[in-house]
């Protein structure tokens, strides 16, 4: 049996990693605003791969396969949301470079 504050950590640190992968996947898209230049997509988005694996190994350790998918998919689309929303409010104002 698993305890809560492990499994509180293991949760937070998947939570952590799925953050991760969609940040990385934001920095491989060509039209991106918060670099200058867009990471090279193979690295973006293999280091996104790996990263949104090892969340959804760790949320299979606390919850089920469905719930873990499920799990993964609403952090990934609330970064792919909120990450280009926050960028965009934050360079208003500013000039295009």
């Amino acid at each position: 049996m698993i305890s809560v504050l492990f499994s509180s950590a293991l949760c937070s640190l998947a939570v952590v990693c799925s953050m991760a992968a969609g940040v990385s996947a934001y920095l491989a898209a060509p039209r991106q605003l918060l670099l200058r230049k867009a990471v090279p997509v193979g690295a973006g988005l293999g280091l996104a791969a790996v990263l949104a694996g090892v969340a959804l190994g760790l949320f299979c350790q606390v919850v089920g396969a469905f719930t873990a998918v499920f799990s993964l998919a609403v952090v990934l689309m609330s970064v792919w949301s909120l990450l280009p929303l926050c960028v965009a409010l934050a360079r208003r104002g500013q000039e295009p470079s």
